[in-house]
């Protein structure tokens, strides 16, 4: 268990990233595949879809988006995604989601929520497992803003509906640590 607590701490924001990792890029879609195969969905419903974009594919990708908001992303920031090896786009598939909500109309109004909630275990997942393979990432959300080009540019179904944008990449410097919460403000135990 002590080996899984260190990989979940290593896992942090990474904003200085290069693309000089040591995985290929089958590699890291294997890995990526991998943690699909694996991440639990609620009723086994997969409704989280990937977009992988590496090398070029990702700097245009990050280009766009900094020109959708007239260049005004932090250097520092951009820097490190531009420059980062790839690039996740995490979408939900809305259509999947209808479907169990007519199928299984007693769970209706959940359905979107717990899509959200595989999503976001699919994300971390992704997350950690690149962090395990010394492939630094962070959680980024630049939708709704640019859906309508990035759905246009890589032909994806309108019903897949973008949640997060994660770049990757080596890790070129460290982030500084961030404050927590006194645990006993966040966790309540009762016996």
């Amino acid at each position: 268990m002590q080996e899984y607590i260190e990989i979940i701490k290593k896992r942090r924001s990474y904003y200085n990233l290069s693309e000089d990792v040591d995985l290929s890029n089958e590699e890291i879609k294997y890995l990526i595949e991998d943690v699909l195969n694996i991440t639990p969905s609620h009723m086994n419903s997969q409704t989280t879809r990937v977009l992988l974009l590496f090398d070029d594919k990702s700097k245009d990708f990050w280009k766009r988006v900094n020109e959708t908001f007239d260049n005004k992303i932090k250097e520092e920031k951009f820097h490190g995604f531009y420059h980062a090896k790839g690039t996740a786009l995490i979408f939900i598939d809305k259509d999947e989601i209808k479907a169990q909500e007519k199928n299984i109309p007693s769970y209706k109004e959940y359905f979107e929520t717990w899509g959200h909630h595989s999503a976001a275990m699919v994300q971390l997942n992704i997350w950690q497992a690149l962090r395990d393979e010394e492939i630094g990432a962070s959680n980024q959300h630049y939708n709704p803003v640019i859906d309508s080009w990035v759905k246009e540019l890589y032909e994806i179904p309108d019903s897949w509906e973008l949640i997060a944008e994660m770049p990757f990449g080596k890790i070129e410097e460290e982030p500084e640590e961030k404050d927590k919460k006194p645990i006993h403000e966040i966790l309540r135990v009762i016996e």
